[in-house]
C-alpha cells in the first residue's frame, strides 16, 4: 500500500513516509480510568482520548493508525496513587488495591475475539502490592510502599493488534462493586500493554 499516491513520479525519491518498509521498536500502549468506590463494576480502557499523555498514549479511540501494529507480550495493571498513613488496615489504599485485584478480572477484545477472563492478581508486574507496616496489629501504619514486583506474566503466545483493528480492554468486578476504605476515590487505575510496535519508516 502506497500512502503517497498520487504524487509526481519525479518526487518518489523524496517521500517521508512508507508503509512498505516497517521498523519494529520496543513500546507500550497504556490508558488510565478511575475506579469509584461502591459504584464501579466495569472499567473500560482505550475507548476514549485522555487529556494528557501521562494518562494514555493512544491517539485514536480503540484503533491504531495505519500502518502501525502492536505485539502484546505482557499485560500490567498499575494503581496511580500514593497510599496514605492509615490508622487501620481497612482505611488504607493498600487494602483497597488488594480487594480490587482479588475480586477483579481482565477481559480484552481484539476485533471480534475475546481474550480472558484473567484474574487481576495474575497480572503482577505492577499490581502486586507490598508495604512495610509499623504500629500495632490493631492499628497498623503503612510507611513504605511499592507496586513493582513480579515476576512478569508473559503472554505467550503473543497477541497482535493489526492496523485499524478495533480493540478494547475491560476490568470487571462480577461479584459487585468494591467499597474503598481510603479517602482516595475515585482511584486511578492504569492498564499497560508491553511489547513491540511496528511502524512505517519515516
Amino acid at each position: 500500500m502506497d500512502l503517497n499516491n498520487p504524487i509526481p513520479q519525479e518526487w518518489t525519491s523524496y517521500v517521508t513516509q512508507s508503509a512498505l518498509n516497517l521498523e519494529v521498536v520496543p513500546s507500550m500502549l497504556y490508558d488510565t480510568a478511575s475506579y469509584t468506590s461502591a459504584t464501579t463494576t466495569d472499567l473500560a480502557f482505550f475507548t476514549s482520548v485522555r487529556a494528557t499523555e501521562d494518562l494514555s498514549n493512544l491517539r485514536s479511540p480503540t484503533v491504531l493508525p495505519n500502518p502501525q501494529s502492536f505485539l502484546i507480550q505482557n499485560i500490567n495493571i498499575y494503581f496511580k496513587t500514593i497510599p496514605n498513613l492509615a490508622a487501620t488496615a481497612a482505611a488504607g489504599e493498600i487494602n483497597d488495591m488488594i480487594l480490587l485485584v482479588n475480586t477483579g478480572i481482565f477481559k480484552m477484545t481484539i476485533g471480534t475475539k475475546l481474550y480472558g477472563p484473567f484474574p487481576l492478581w495474575k497480572l503482577p508486574a505492577s499490581s502486586f502490592v507490598k508495604g512495610y507496616v509499623t504500629g500495632t496489629f490493631t492499628a497498623p501504619l503503612y510507611y513504605n510502599y511499592g507496586q513493582l514486583d513480579g515476576p512478569l506474566y508473559p503472554l505467550f503466545p503473543n497477541l497482535m493488534i493489526a492496523p485499524l483493528q478495533n480493540f478494547e480492554i475491560h476490568l470487571l468486578w462480577p461479584a459487585g462493586a468494591v467499597t474503598l476504605g481510603a479517602p482516595t476515590s475515585p482511584l486511578p487505575v492504569q492498564v499497560v500493554l508491553d511489547g513491540q510496535l511496528a511502524r512505517a519508516v519515516q
